[in-house]
């Protein structure tokens, strides 16, 4: 049923202010508007957005057959993010790095490599959560410069050798409109990628290069480069045909950060590539490709989180709930955007493949 007239010739009001209103629905019990959109309908929405602040509602922009209609819903309740929370699970997570690096050690005998197992828990663990700090303040500051309500980043404690499963960050409402979106999705990723190419250039300056000979009847651990790993040892090592690169710490929590890049440009569900496809494809493409996506997963060996997208789309059934305003098309500054992080998505991708060989 509608709301009260005076409820429903206020909205009325308000809407016909930035958009030319052509008829009046009844949404589950809410009033919703037909409108015409003007060339400037992306900016005409983020005005009504700011002046129904006030009203503890959103509006929601969205084709319906051959119509564009302007929906409400309840403002959701600012979060009461308790920071201390977030504070205890980064102190975890700073310990459980640390003792993934520690466990390194380092070899003895070995120069450039980590003088002692402290010093090799610390360079680990310092250099993997300054990925992961600044890749989750990129999304919270895009959050904060859209006017979303975002959490502070919850980091996600595990036991060695990695020592954390990463970090997430909640949203209590959707990003504004497609541009708001791919800028969430994008932030991050661009932003911790950037800090991880400092990282590996870091890591392996201070990496050992050695003959095969010299680790004879020796178990090392051998891991797959990334391209971009790849071109920066011959760029900054420049090792001869059949020589061995002894990574530091800090080469593999860069390692590691490119790989957890990776994982979250997967399009799929809610991660930050799922976000850039749902900004860029709408809603039935976005639910394709996510499963195009668990396959991908698959073959590259990310089982957990494989897994994991599969509970989200097939148990839950929960889809992307896309932006509030889901008709204005993207910039076309932001198509650039996409293609960036598909490089990014490209130099940084390596299955989890990762064998134990003795020399």
């Amino acid at each position: 049923m509608f709301q009260p007239t005076w409820e429903v010739e206020n909205l009325h009001r308000l809407v016909s202010e930035y958009f030319p209103v052509t008829g009046v629905l009844d949404d589950g019990g809410r009033p919703a508007f037909t409108v015409q959109l003007p060339p400037d309908s992306k900016a005409r929405f983020l005005g009504l957005r700011r002046r129904l602040q006030a009203t503890g509602l959103l509006p929601l922009l969205r084709r319906r057959v051959d119509r564009a209609v302007l929906a409400f819903m309840p403002q959701p309740p600012r979060g009461r993010w308790r920071w201390q929370i977030n504070l205890l699970l980064f102190v975890l997570t700073i310990g459980t790095t640390f003792l993934a690096g520690y466990g390194m050690g380092s070899i003895a005998g070995a120069p450039g490599s980590a003088p002692d197992a402290v010093a090799s828990g610390i360079a680990f663990s310092t250099s993997l959560l300054l990925i992961l700090v600044v890749h989750e303040m990129g999304h919270k500051l895009v959050s904060m410069a859209h006017g979303i309500d975002a959490s502070l980043p919850y980091f996600l404690p595990m036991t060695p050798p990695i020592g954390t499963m990463g970090a997430i960050i909640v949203t209590r409402e959707p990003a504004p409109n497609r541009d708001a979106l791919l800028d969430l999705g994008a932030s991050g990723p661009i932003a911790g990628f950037l800090v991880a190419l400092g990282v590996i250039i870091l890591g392996l300056s201070r990496s050992f290069v050695l003959d095969p000979s010299a680790v004879h009847n020796q178990l090392l651990v051998n891991y797959p480069d990334p391209l971009l790993v790849q071109w920066l040892t011959r760029l900054v090592v420049r090792p001869q045909d059949g020589q061995l690169i002894l990574m530091h710490p800090i080469l593999f929590a860069g390692w590691i950060g490119l790989l957890v890049t990776s994982i979250n440009l997967l399009p799929a569900s809610m991660l930050d590539g799922g976000h850039v496809v749902r900004a860029i494809f709408g809603a039935r493409r976005h639910r394709l490709i996510s499963f195009a996506a668990v396959a991908a997963a698959l073959a590259l060996r990310y089982w957990l989180m494989a897994v994991l997208l599969l509970v989200f789309l097939l148990r839950l059934r929960r889809d992307h709930p896309g932006p509030l305003d889901d008709v204005s098309p993207l910039s076309r500054s932001r198509l650039l955007v996409a293609l960036i992080l598909l490089g990014i998505f490209v130099v940084s991708v390596v299955p989890v493949d990762i064998t134990p060989v003795r020399f």
